[in-house]
Parts: structure tokens; sequence; C-alpha cells
């Protein structure tokens, strides 16, 4: 069988990553069209993640095909933040409803701060900025919204969620944490070869980068299906079985 080339691979990963979230998105929202008037914020909060979570996937497979891996992986990042934030939200039934509130606080905390970086740095508008921010910070009061403790920390409260041959959604976050990050790697890239100091070629993590653009959208659907009640456990598997298996 003739070898893939490693940007059809990435091209493939982006479609059936993207084809997964799509899929899900159907389904939920399908879903809350026949849902309890309690439960739909449920499916709009799996919804609304799902949504934003396509850029970042296709972000992520851009910076792959021009082998920009740590970029890649601090992408891939986003993604499992909305999941570690879905299935902290889930975890706890009788604490869903606030535990969406906390998060929608955080996001007007959030956007309330950037409308006032806006006011500074362009002063001429730095009114309407101003007001839209005073906006923000009283939709979240209205919320009765709980200031939003760690993801340490709430990750450390809830059970881990496992997948079929993946780590725990936290290592994952925190490996790509390791990449986001501007570390002082030093002693990586340079080495003292005689009296002469050398650049290094730095390590390749290009099947790294690829298994963490899946993995990433694995949970981010699985715990979007937990919210919601919705998808199966073994369909999951499969997909990544028959499907990312034999691109990485």
């Amino acid at each position: 069988m003739k070898k893939m080339k490693k940007s059809d691979k990435v091209q493939n990963l982006k479609k059936i990553t993207n084809a997964l979230v799509e899929e899900a998105l159907e389904k939920i929202r399908s879903g809350r069209q026949n849902s309890l008037r309690s439960k739909e914020q449920y499916f709009r909060t799996a919804e609304y993640f799902l949504s934003e979570t396509k850029e970042y996937i296709d972000a992520a497979c851009e910076t792959l095909k021009i082998e920009k891996y740590d970029a890649s992986l601090a992408l891939s990042r986003w993604i499992l933040e909305a999941s570690m934030n879905l299935w902290w939200v889930s975890t706890d039934s009788s604490q869903s409803e606030q535990r969406i509130a906390d998060l929608a606080g955080e996001a007007l905390r959030c956007e309330a701060i950037l409308l006032d970086g806006l006011a500074e740095r362009w002063p001429n508008d730095a009114s309407v900025y101003r007001n839209t921010a005073r906006e923000a910070k009283k939709m979240r009061k209205n919320l009765n919204a709980r200031k939003l403790t760690s993801l340490d920390t709430r990750m450390k409260s809830i059970k881990p969620l496992q997948r079929a041959n993946c780590p725990d959604i936290y290592v994952l976050y925190r490996m790509c944490c390791a990449a986001a990050h501007p570390s002082l790697k030093i002693w990586e890239r340079y080495r003292k070869v005689g009296t002469t100091i050398v650049s290094m070629k730095p390590k390749d993590k290009t099947n790294t980068a690829h298994w963490m653009v899946a993995a990433s959208v694995l949970y981010l659907v699985a715990t979007a299906y937990c919210l919601t009640k919705l998808g199966n456990k073994n369909y999951l598997e499969k997909w990544w079985s028959d499907k990312i298996v034999p691109l990485l």
C-alpha cells in the first residue's frame, strides 16, 4: 500500500474530526428541541463549545501542515479546556445549573476586562467600550455567578473521565500547557561540541501533535454527550479505532 503523504494525513484528520463535531452538533440541536425547558441550557452549553471548537480544529491542522507542532498543541489546549468545563458541569447534577452560570459569569468577567482594555487603547471610543463593559458586569451579577476556581482545583474535585486508549483528560491538558508556555529550554537547543556551542534541531513532536488534535476532539464530543445524555460510548471508541488510528 502506498504510504500516505503527511499533508494528506493532516487533511484527512481535519475532515474526520470536523465531521464528528458536526454529527454531534446535529444530535444535540435535535435533542434540544425535544428536551425539557429546565434542561435546555445544558444543550445550549454543549452546542456552544462544539460550534466554537471548529475554528481551533482548523487552526491546529493548518499549523500541522507547516510543521509548527507546539503551536498546534497550544490550540488543542482550548479544546481540552472546553471538554473539562463540560465534564465539570455534568459530574454533579445538583450543581450543573449553577456551574453553567459560573462559566457564563467567568466569560462575562473576561469580556469586561477586554472591553476596559479596548477603552484604554482607543480613547476616542472609550465611552462605548466602558458602557458595554458595565453591561457585562451587570449581567454577571444577575446570574449570581460564583468566582470560578482554578481548573486544577475543579479537576481534583471530580472523578476523571477515561476514554479507550487515552490518558486522563487533565494529563493531556497539562501536556498542551507545556507546549504553550514560552519555556526557556536552552539545554534542549544548544550543545557544546569541543569548544563550540552548536544549535540542535528541536525534538520531533509530529506524532504527539497529530494525536492530540484527534484526542481533544474525542474528549469534547464525549463530554458534550455526557452533559446532554446523548451519544454512544462504543461508537466513539469505534470512531477512534477505525478513523483515527490509521492516521497516526
